[in-house]
């Protein structure tokens, strides 16, 4: 059965019906690394210095090579107990590079410095707390209710950052703009996936991220154009308006229709779907028969609700077993938590290398252009890769020369050969991420699939809030320190993966039922081999082997 389904993607084919999702989603793709980067440009490190009162003296700080400056957080102020340190309360910016940021308007130095990497992880941590939940609520409601809410929120909220008078408003709409970065992205990814044959899926599940580069790139260029951060926020995010009315034409997953039961609708978007693609779908009995069968062993998996409970009581408990089924079965469990690792230092190393260009003493709006080239050969070079070596031998690699080349960066001076080990490092993990993600939506049922992406994008997102303060603190020592660490983690994840099973040439599971089957066969087909090589020694090579 598990193959059935996919063999009516196959029959569909790949046309206009497909072709809608995958064009929004690589568009909206574009779209976000403008507020999932956006700290970059907006609250970069500045050279800063104290506005001292008329009543007030310098402090001078000896450096190496018995240099001097002046200290930036704090002044001396003549008291009648004699000289006070006292804290500075305006500063001088350098804006030579910028002419404003948030960084200037909101002095975000000294005591305040926290406040740099607070708005970086401000987006990552409503991301982090959506992941979780969008899994629940797509599985509930549905991939395109989700997506729309997620699409539509983003696009307004985004366009109204600009206009926000004070800090805390501008942390609170970047906290939910976090929260729609998954909503929107994971969602529309999964919907774009269920929807496509499994010989197409590779492509899909790589090219359609492509455009991320584009809009990677395009926001160095933007900035680099637009120096004052607010006519920025202003130009920035108007094109993602533009996504809001093509969510009227998409249609929602066959796959979960069918799940929920559904099948009446189901039937009439395969039909849309034929008839858009320009081909035949099986009799309506088939059909029909394929429907019940799904949704049939969908449920084998799922706990009976227990009468007598409150609304509430069964709200948490529905809560527990969607969570809890990700963990149910050996095979489900193992997967879930070695893509929880793999997904851990995707999102610490890819985040990591893409704020840090400041330390490697480079032009900010080259590192991030850069930075966006580098991202290319991560959805176009491994689309071979993962068709010829597979999903798990490819991210090895890509592993493998991501921490080599971060942990390299102890032997190289700083500025731009530092910076080309660490665009090695970027590139990698940009292939790195694409191929884990693509491989974890073909590793899940479709049962669990948003909600196992969702969990895993949460666990992503928690790297991507801690580094921030890693480069902040640990950078202002080592500048090779936070690269290293990158690297370490990433090699790993290379002895991670041996532990997830390879999807190349797989059909998508529905169901975790699907899955313990696959891994079933797979054990009784290496028993059978073993029992043969066995049978097929010679008395002496057992002897000999025993010895």
């Amino acid at each position: 059965m598990e193959n059935n389904f996919d063999n009516l993607l196959e029959q569909l084919g790949m046309g206009k019906w497909n072709l809608i999702v995958i064009i929004l989603f690589g568009y909206w793709c574009a779209q976000i690394p403008s507020s999932s980067l956006g700290g970059t440009f907006l609250v970069p490190s500045l050279e800063h210095s104290c506005k001292i009162p008329d009543d007030g003296f310098p402090i001078f700080i000896e450096k190496d090579g018995n240099e001097t400056e002046i200290e930036s957080c704090w002044y001396n102020k003549e008291t009648s107990e004699g000289m006070e340190k006292m804290p500075c309360t305006e500063w001088d910016f350098d804006n030579s590079t910028y002419i404003t940021t948030l960084t200037s308007e909101f002095q975000m130095v000294c005591e305040n410095k926290y406040l740099r990497p607070t708005f970086e992880s401000m987006y990552f941590m409503g991301a982090l707390i959506a992941s979780p939940i969008i899994g629940f609520l797509s599985d509930s409601f549905g991939r395109k209710t989700v997506m729309s809410v997620g699409m539509t929120t983003h696009a307004l909220l985004s366009n109204f950052t600009c206009w926000l008078p004070n800090l805390s408003s501008i942390l609170a709409v970047r906290f939910i703009l976090g929260l729609m970065h998954p909503t929107s992205m994971a969602v529309t990814f999964t919907l774009a996936m269920e929807q496509s044959a499994p010989r197409h899926r590779s492509a899909v599940g790589l090219l359609t991220c492509l455009p991320w580069v584009i809009g990677y790139f395009t926001w160095s260029g933007q900035a680099y154009l637009i120096r004052e951060w607010r006519w920025l926020m202003v130009s920035v995010p108007l094109p993602s308006l533009l996504a809001v009315p093509v969510l009227w034409f998409v249609d929602e997953s066959p796959r979960w229709l069918i799940l929920k039961g559904f099948h009446e609708q189901a039937l009439k978007v395969l039909q849309r779907a034929a008839r858009l693609n320009k081909a035949t779908l099986p009799p309506e009995e088939e059909l029909r028969s394929l429907m019940k069968l799904m949704q049939t062993e969908s449920n084998q998996y799922k706990r009976q609700p227990q009468p007598g409970n409150s609304q509430f009581m069964k709200l948490l408990m529905m809560m527990r077993d969607q969570i809890y089924i990700l963990f149910r079965t050996p095979v489900m469990r193992r997967i879930t938590l070695c893509l929880y690792c793999l997904f851990l230092v995707c999102g610490t190393v890819y985040y990591g290398l893409s704020i840090s260009g400041g330390n490697f003493g480079t032009d900010p709006f080259a590192y991030i252009a850069l930075c966006g080239i580098m991202e290319i050969p991560g959805s176009t070079v491994t689309l071979p890769m993962i068709n010829t070596l597979g999903r798990k031998r490819s991210n090895v690699i890509c592993f493998l020369l991501t921490g080599v080349s971060l942990l390299l960066l102890t032997c190289v001076p700083k500025g731009w050969v530092a910076t080309a080990m660490a665009l090695i490092g970027k590139m990698t993990i940009s292939g790195a991420y694409q191929i884990v993600y693509l491989h974890a939506t073909e590793l899940f049922p479709t049962e669990v699939r948003v909600r196992g992406l969702g969990t895993c994008a949460m666990v992503s997102k928690t790297g991507s809030i801690i580094v921030p303060y890693i480069i902040n603190a640990l950078g202002a020592i080592y500048w090779w320190g936070p690269s290293v660490l990158c690297g370490g983690i990433s090699i790993v994840a290379c002895m991670v993966y041996s532990l997830v099973p390879e999807t190349l040439g797989m059909a998508l599971p529905n169901t975790v039922a699907d899955l313990e089957k696959v891994e079933e066969k797979k054990k009784r087909k290496d028993l059978a081999h073993d029992i043969e090589e066995v049978t097929a020694m010679t008395p002496d090579k057992i002897i000999s082997l025993s010895t």
